[in-house]
């Protein structure tokens, strides 16, 4: 398997001038297969469920190689996760997470790599070559995922909010523009990774799932922070930002979109299941007993994205709802009709008010 320094040099390039992690794991893709000659990429994103002890690989992305043709094929639905502890879980996958290299050869041309960012992990890639790989492709593949690794770390940064955690109100403008460019290149069936040409019964399963946003404002936040200072106030943002993360699925998208007020890009689904788990964050946080604050309780306002809706539309919508909710006893969802033509705002334009 000779090395194509010239081929390395490109990817290299490429990879470094990317902003987007979606077209960064792509690249990182094709790249590998055209260096290494490889028949197969497998890529498994890592999850971590912050309130069990164990860690949940789903896949995201799988990049195949047929007839010299790449083949994408999205898989995002919670059914194709991966349970680590499991005994069915792929045992050399295992042996990558406990590898203190994070880097493993076994026979039959496969080689799998564990990358991390900020020493937790974030990506498996498991390779299956067409011929055996010899310890200079190892070294390559170190040199090339270390690039990939020192790149996220960095938009990670770019994209999160210092204090929570969660992503930042600039990252979620890009992801929604994402989405609705998605939603016009793609029929429905397609954002779901089902190919048109099959699952025709699976795909009416799903023809009424959408995308869903829910603005969450904490009630009383101002009081909270003249009462018990503003040490307390950040403590209630990280602790909420910390239940978000351990109440919604991994392929939903968790922003601090300013001050006391969370949003929340839910993927495709029923709009039961999303307004559930809306209802079922709200309800956690109001059982919830923080440090020396005691209750604290949180307003949404949800809705349904449509189709070519720009950001501030959508917002608004729900901004309106969360109006409705907390002009009506706090501590509530309210569901906007996404048929409002005609959206009552306060009188400042704003919610911070309340």
């Amino acid at each position: 398997m000779p090395l194509k320094p010239f081929i390395m040099l490109d990817a290299m390039a490429n990879l470094t001038s990317l902003d987007d992690r979606d077209a960064l794991l792509i690249s990182l893709g094709i790249s590998l297969q055209e260096i290494f000659d490889l028949e197969q990429v497998d890529f498994y994103h890592c999850h971590l469920q912050t309130e069990q002890t164990q860690t949940i690989w789903q896949i995201k992305k799988t990049l195949s190689l047929s007839n010299g043709l790449i083949q994408q094929a999205w898989q995002w639905r919670a059914h194709n996760t991966l349970n680590s502890n499991s005994a069915d879980f792929d045992p050399l996958l295992k042996s990558t997470l406990l590898d203190s290299k994070n880097i493993t050869e076994i026979t039959h041309f496969r080689l799998v790599r564990c990358l991390k960012v900020n020493n937790q992990p974030h990506l498996l890639i498991d390779c299956q070559g067409k011929r055996a790989f010899k310890q200079q492709d190892l070294r390559a593949m170190q040199g090339m995922t270390r690039i990939y690794e020192n790149h996220i770390s960095l938009l990670k940064y770019s994209e999160t909010d210092t204090l929570t955690g969660l992503l930042n109100r600039k990252t979620l403008e890009r992801q929604f523009q994402k989405i609705m460019g998605s939603q016009e290149e793609a029929p429905c069936s397609n954002l779901h990774g089902i190919p048109p040409s099959e699952g025709s019964e699976r795909r009416r399963q799903h023809e009424d799932d959408a995308y869903f946003l829910a603005v969450m404002d904490i009630d009383h936040f101002k009081r909270i922070n003249d009462q018990f200072g503003h040490i307390y106030g950040d403590e209630v943002l990280l602790l909420i930002a910390q239940l978000m993360q351990a109440s919604f699925r991994s392929c939903d998208y968790l922003f601090r979109f300013g001050g006391e007020e969370f949003v929340v890009l839910m993927g495709p689904q029923m709009e039961s299941s999303a307004l559930f788990a809306v209802e079922r964050f709200r309800e956690r946080v109001a059982r919830m007993q923080f440090p020396q604050v005691g209750q604290v309780t949180i307003s949404i306002g949800f809705t349904r994205l449509l189709h070519s809706e720009v950001l501030s539309t959508v917002l608004g919508r729900a901004d309106e709802a969360l109006y409705q909710s907390k002009s009506n006893g706090r501590n509530k969802v309210t569901i906007a009709p996404v048929d409002t033509l005609n959206i009552h705002r306060p009188a400042n334009g704003s919610v911070e008010l309340f």
